[in-house]
């Protein structure tokens, strides 16, 4: 009896153990929880309910880089940075300029891509802007949170050059975008590449260019164990050829 027990021991703890290998094989991938504000084309919109544009294709290449599973969560703009200190998120990808401002707040990866600020208006508009100085005569919507919104803010209406109520904050683009078009202001500051976005959306043209030279990054909370993988994964993506056609399906 005792031989009998011993050999159903073995036969049991080798289950037991098998069952465990199986069990850590069928272990489900961490996951990349990434929030983004999906009203940004070409960057981040949605097609029939699918995250689409250049940013949620390099979020999908980094979390396979990572070997991670991905998850997007869509929210405003301006609750982006808010949600990484609180942690709801890990990263935030919605053509987030690099600023010394938000850099107090979280840290970036590596550059990607470069923009500048660009003015557009109606397309039947006949406002010509010859210098950006001329922008003090009219009335312009930006969204909350932007850079767009903090250039007009910081060197306008802080400066005393314009009245505050000449510069109208939004929640979203296409908001402010609806309103100019509906009449209600005159020109729209939004970066250049999410204003060749629009255009193919809207009868809105680019009237003026300020060359600010911004740089779009990756946010993700201060101290981020992922800053170092995404930072590796990204400068790979960079160089490849994956890149390249995203760039030419969505911008070029």
């Amino acid at each position: 009896m005792k031989g009998i027990f011993v050999k159903l021991t073995i036969v049991l703890v080798a289950v037991i153990m098998i069952f465990s290998l199986f069990s850590c094989g069928q272990k489900g991938k961490e996951v990349l929880k990434v929030g983004t504000n999906a009203e940004y084309p070409p960057f981040e919109y949605k097609e029939n309910d699918k995250f689409v544009g250049v940013d949620m294709e390099l979020a999908k290449l980094l979390a396979d880089k990572m070997n991670m599973e991905l998850e997007i969560l869509d929210m405003d703009f301006d609750s982006l940075i808010p949600s990484l200190a609180a942690n709801k998120i890990d990263i935030a990808m919605a053509a987030i300029t690099i600023t010394e401002e938000r850099k107090q707040k979280v840290d970036f990866s590596i550059p990607y891509y470069s923009v500048d600020q660009a003015i557009i208006a109606p397309e039947d508009s006949d406002i010509e802007i010859n210098e950006e100085g001329d922008l003090t005569e009219y009335n312009i919507g930006a969204q909350n949170g932007t850079t767009g919104q903090i250039h007009i803010s910081k060197n306008y209406i802080e400066e005393r050059k314009m009245k505050k109520n000449q510069l109208g904050k939004y929640a979203t683009n296409i908001e402010a975008i609806t309103d100019m078009l509906n009449g209600n202001i005159d020109l729209v500051i939004i970066d250049s590449s999410a204003a060749k976005g629009y255009m193919k959306l809207k009868p809105i043209k680019i009237i003026y260019t300020i060359k600010t030279g911004e740089n779009y990054g990756i946010a993700m909370p201060k101290n981020s164990p992922l800053k170092k993988d995404i930072d590796t994964a990204l400068k790979e993506i960079l160089k490849s050829d994956k890149w390249t056609d995203i760039l030419n399906k969505y911008i070029k």
